[in-house]
């Protein structure tokens, strides 16, 4: 599966110079090219370890974890577009990157502070902006951003400036669920951590959960269905689902998964994504691994890594490769299911 996206990805490097990475959402997938026409660099991937357990329907003992990148300061946010290509952000590197044969290259200079990243399904790639905060539209041919929303409707105000953006996802409706945790540092005069919604179109988000409710909500996702809203907290273990009413409207949140105590660290998780059959991948840093929980909220097992990982997105060819980003680095694995969304 992995020789395929390798064969895509050098592929989408040839396409357009080096010097001017190109995206095509909308463009027809890349074709195969057998293993034996593909010339890769001797450098990439790296085999980086392998799954040292098996989980039932998601991934088999000794499966390799693939090293794609490394030498970066944080990685974040890795975003799979429909063409196969994947992108991720350095945000202490002020760059998002795109993943290819030689390793990864830069797609946008002058990320502010870039960190979650999601494709709709038009194709667009959006981006949750750190400095200022702002949910962008990221054009990578022009090295621009466009911002759709910048402004924030909390609970007795308007106007008011959204803060350092961290994660966020797209509905079928066009609209934008994302997270604004505070972590570290000095909370600045804005609503405490919070989720909100905007659409595509623009607008001022709206505060979807209750000031205060969820101390640094970090990751979120949706499930299959788009039914259900899935929040993963940093700074603490419970991970919460909520049932979606409406654009921009939750039903009471309901723990869906506690992290166990005993970890290194008392926090909770960061980034996650969900397969078509519901099981959600959640990256739980203290414990350097990916832990994999089925649509009821129940443990399935866990996918160690050599550094501790971020967040994490299915795409590639068949949507069937977990892609990591971990510390300074980048990983893939290859999974018995496809992303949902």
């Amino acid at each position: 599966m992995l020789v395929s996206i390798i064969a895509a990805l050098v592929l989408a490097q040839s396409v357009a110079p080096s010097s001017t990475p190109t995206v095509t959402p909308t463009a027809t997938p890349p074709v195969s090219i057998t293993p034996e026409l593909a010339v890769l660099p001797a450098k990439w991937p790296q085999i980086a370890g392998a799954a040292g357990e098996d989980i039932s329907g998601v991934v088999k003992k000794g499966t390799t974890i693939y090293k794609w990148s490394e030498g970066h300061n944080f990685t974040e946010g890795p975003a799979c577009a429909p063409d196969g290509r994947v992108y991720f952000t350095d945000i202490p590197g002020n760059q998002v990157m795109q993943v290819d044969a030689m390793g990864a290259r830069i797609a946008l200079k002058d990320s502010k502070g870039m960190n979650g990243l999601y494709f709709a399904k038009d194709g667009t790639l959006y981006g949750c902006q750190g400095n200022p905060g702002a949910i962008v539209a990221i054009d990578v041919v022009k090295n621009e951003t466009r911002i759709v929303c910048d402004k924030r409707s909390p609970i007795g105000e308007t106007g008011v400036s959204l803060g350092r953006l961290n994660d966020l996802v797209i509905d079928d409706d066009n609209g934008i669920w994302f997270t604004a945790p505070v972590i570290g540092g000095v909370r600045a005069k804005r609503a405490p951590d919070s989720v909100y919604y905007v659409p595509t179109t623009g607008g001022e988000a709206i505060e979807v959960i209750a000031p205060g409710e969820m101390r640094a909500p970090n990751g979120v996702h949706l499930s299959p269905d788009g039914k259900t809203l899935y929040v993963l907290p940093y700074s603490t273990r419970a991970m919460m689902a909520y049932p979606i009413e409406g654009p921009g409207k939750l039903g009471a949140g309901k723990l869906f998964y506690e992290i166990p105590a005993g970890t290194r660290e008392t926090i909770g998780g960061d980034g996650l994504t969900v397969d078509t059959q519901g099981n959600v991948y959640i990256t739980v840093p203290a414990r350097s691994a990916i832990y994999v929980l089925s649509p009821q909220g129940k443990p399935l097992g866990e996918i160690r890594l050599p550094e501790r990982p971020s967040n994490c997105a299915l795409g590639g060819k068949d949507g069937k490769t977990l892609w990591i980003t971990a510390s300074t680095g980048v990983y893939a694995i290859d999974v018995e299911h496809a992303r949902a969304r």
